[in-house]
C-alpha cells in the first residue's frame, strides 16, 4: 500500500536525460506501465522511482525498477504520405480541423518526437522556425499538399505551391506578432481568457496562442491532456470550451494517445468499438488507464468535444476502409468480429458516424467477402443486410448509404425490408425492453419520413406500414390496457397515459392516435374532474396532480 505522501514515477531516458513521462499512485501499475513501454521498442531506457514528501517538505527518491532498451532510439522525422489534402482558401481556413487533421497525419513522425499537436505547430512562431529549418520537410510538405489540392482545384501545382508559401510566412509573421503578450503568473484558463483581445476570430486565435505557451512546456501527450482538462473544469470557460475541444482534438490523432487511453485491447476490432464508446462518452474504465481518462469521456458524454469525435470516428472509418484485419491473432474470427463491430456501429436508432461509416462498413465487407465485379457494392449492402439483426439497423443503413440521393436498387432494398416486416418482433428483438422497442422503431420512422433522400411515392407509404406495425403491436400486446389498469385509481391512470403519450415512444399518427383515444374517453367521462380529485385521495394532492394533468395536456397537445 502505498500513502497519501507517495507516488511513483515512470521515467524514460531521452537526449541522455530521465524525462518523467507518468506519475502512478501505485507501484504495480507503475511497474506494468513502465514494462508496457519498454515492449514498444523505442526507448534507450525506463524506470520506475518511488517519491516521498516528508513532513519538513524535502523529498526522498527511491529507484524500484530500471531497464534498458534493445538499442538506441531511431529518429525517423520523413513525412507520411496521405491521400488527401483539403483546399484552403483563406488564412483561417488553415486553423481549421481539416487542415490540422492533414497536417498531424503527414508529419506524425515529426509532431510525434516534438511532443507537439498541430495547433501548438501554427501557433508557435520558434516551433514553426523550428520546422522551417528541419531539412526539407516544409518544401516537401508543400509539394505534397499542392499536387493533392491542384487535382481538386484544377490550378497547375506551382501556383497552388506559391500560394500555400505565402501563406505560410502570413502564418509564422501572425504567430511572431504574438510573442509580445506578456503571460500572467496564474496558469488558470480563466487569466489567459483576460489577455485575449478583440473579438471573433481574431480573439479566437489570440486565445489558442496563449494557450499554445502554456501547452508547448509541457512535454508529454498525457501532460497536455491534464492540463486542457484541468481548463475545462474551470467555471467560466463558457464558449471556450471550443477552443480547448480544438486541442483535444489535436491529441486524438497520434495513435499513441489512444493506446495510451484505451489501454490494452485484443485485436483491432475490439479497439475500433472503444474508440466509438469514447466518442459517444460511454467506455468502460480500461484497466491502469491513466487518471485522465475518466474527465475526457465526461466531456464526450456532455457533447463538449465535437471536434474531437470527429477525429475519432474518422480513425474508425479509416481503419475500416483498410486492410489491417480486425482479428489478427484469430484469422478464423474475422467475420464474427466484422459482425460484432458492425452491431456497435449500427444500433436500432441511428449509425455512429453517418454516411462516411456506413460506406467504409461496405468496404470492409466487400473486402471479407471478396466482392468483385460491376455490382460489388451493391452484393456487399445486400450482404450486410444480411448480417444485421433487425429492420431498424436495416433501414438506417440504407438511409445513411443514400445520403446524397437514394438510387433505385438501394431503393428497391428499401421496400423490400419495410413492406416485410409487418411485426415489430422483426424491427427491434423481442430481448429489447418494451419501452426502448416502440422509441427504437419511432425514431426510424421519422428519420424515414423526413427523408429527402427517399422519393415520394412511396416514402410516405413506406412511413405508413411502419405505423401499422407500431399499432397492431399496442393492441396485440395490449400495451395501452397495461398502463390504463381498471383497478388503479383514476388519477394514476390518467397521469400515466398522458405521459406515455407525451414520452416520444409513439409515432404521431396511428400509434398516437390510439393512446390519445383513450384519454379522450376517460375526459369525456360525466364529472371526470371530480372523480380524479376524489381517486386522488386527500384535496390537497388531488389538486396538484390536477393541475400536473392539465399541464400535460398543453404539452401534449390537447389543450
Amino acid at each position: 500500500m502505498s500513502g497519501r505522501h507517495t507516488a511513483y514515477e515512470i521515467q524514460v531516458l531521452r537526449d541522455k536525460n530521465w524525462v518523467i513521462q507518468e506519475i502512478r499512485p501505485d507501484e504495480a501499475a507503475a511497474t506494468s506501465f513502465a514494462d508496457s513501454l519498454l515492449q514498444k521498442g523505442n526507448l534507450l531506457a525506463v524506470r520506475v522511482v518511488r517519491t516521498y514528501l516528508r513532513q519538513d517538505g524535502s523529498q526522498s527518491e527511491t529507484v524500484l525498477m530500471e531497464k534498458t532498451g534493445d538499442g538506441k532510439v531511431k529518429t525517423d522525422l520523413t513525412l507520411t504520405q496521405v491521400q488527401e489534402a483539403p483546399v484552403c482558401r483563406a488564412l483561417d481556413d488553415f486553423y481549421g480541423l481539416a487542415s490540422r487533421l492533414t497536417i498531424g497525419r503527414m508529419a506524425r513522425k515529426y509532431l510525434d518526437e516534438m511532443v507537439l499537436t498541430p495547433t501548438e505547430l501554427l501557433h508557435s512562431a520558434a516551433e514553426l522556425k523550428r520546422f522551417g529549418d528541419k531539412d526539407r520537410l516544409l518544401m516537401t510538405a508543400v509539394d505534397i499538399a499542392a499536387g493533392l489540392q491542384a487535382k481538386q482545384t484544377g490550378e497547375e501545382q506551382k501556383v497552388r505551391r506559391d500560394f500555400l508559401f505565402s501563406m505560410w510566412e502570413k502564418i509564422f509573421a501572425r504567430a511572431r506578432a504574438n510573442l509580445g503578450v506578456k503571460l500572467p503568473e496564474a496558469k488558470s484558463f480563466a487569466a489567459l481568457q483576460k489577455l485575449a483581445k478583440g473579438g471573433g476570430e481574431e480573439r479566437a486565435f489570440e486565445l489558442r496562442a496563449l494557450m499554445t505557451r502554456r501547452l508547448t512546456d509541457v512535454r508529454s501527450w498525457l501532460g497536455k491532456l491534464d492540463l486542457l482538462l484541468e481548463w475545462a473544469a474551470e467555471p467560466k470557460v463558457g464558449e471556450d470550451i471550443a477552443l480547448i475541444d480544438g486541442v483535444v482534438a489535436d491529441l486524438m490523432i497520434p495513435a499513441q494517445v489512444l493506446q495510451d487511453l484505451m489501454g490494452f485491447q485484443p485485436n483491432l476490432g475490439t479497439a475500433l468499438c472503444s474508440i466509438a464508446d469514447l466518442a459517444a462518452g460511454k467506455a468502460e474504465l480500461p484497466k491502469f488507464a491513466p487518471t485522465c481518462f475518466a474527465g475526457v469521456n465526461a466531456l464526450f458524454a456532455e457533447d463538449k468535444l465535437p471536434q474531437a469525435r470527429q477525429v475519432l470516428l474518422n480513425r474508425v472509418t479509416r481503419e475500416l476502409r483498410g486492410t489491417n484485419p480486425l482479428s489478427r491473432n484469430e484469422p478464423g474470427q474475422e467475420y464474427e468480429m466484422f459482425t460484432k463491430l458492425l452491431h456497435h456501429m449500427v444500433g436500432d436508432q441511428g449509425i455512429i458516424g453517418g454516411p462516411s461509416m456506413a460506406e467504409a462498413l461496405v468496404t470492409r465487407y466487400g473486402s471479407i467477402v471478396r466482392a468483385n465485379g460491376a455490382d460489388a457494392s451493391l452484393r456487399a449492402v445486400e450482404g450486410l443486410l444480411g448480417a444485421l439483426n433487425d429492420s431498424c439497423r436495416r433501414v438506417h443503413l440504407l438511409l445513411a448509404l443514400s445520403d446524397a440521393g437514394m438510387p433505385p436498387e438501394l431503393l428497391e432494398l428499401l421496400k423490400i425490408q419495410v413492406s416485410g416486416s409487418d411485426q415489430l418482433n422483426y424491427w427491434v428483438p423481442v430481448k429489447v425492453p418494451p419501452r426502448d422497442r416502440m422509441h427504437a422503431m419511432t425514431v426510424t420512422h421519422g428519420l424515414l419520413s423526413g427523408s429527402n433522400q427517399v422519393p415520394n411515392p412511396p416514402r410516405d407509404d413506406l412511413a405508413r406500414s411502419m405505423d401499422e406495425v407500431l399499432c397492431r403491436y399496442l393492441v396485440d400486446e395490449g400495451v395501452i390496457e397495461k398502463i390504463d389498469k381498471a383497478d388503479d385509481p383514476l388519477a394514476m391512470r390518467a397521469i400515466r397515459l398522458i405521459k406515455f403519450c407525451g414520452s416520444g415512444v409513439l409515432i404521431r399518427g396511428k400509434s398516437l392516435d390510439l393512446a390519445r383515444s383513450r384519454i379522450i374517453e376517460h375526459l369525456r367521462q360525466p364529472q371526470f374532474e371530480e372523480k380524479f380529485l376524489a381517486s386522488s385521495g386527500d384535496t390537497t394532492s388531488g389538486e396538484k396532480n390536477l393541475r400536473e394533468f392539465h399541464r400535460l395536456l398543453r404539452e401534449v397537445g390537447f389543450a
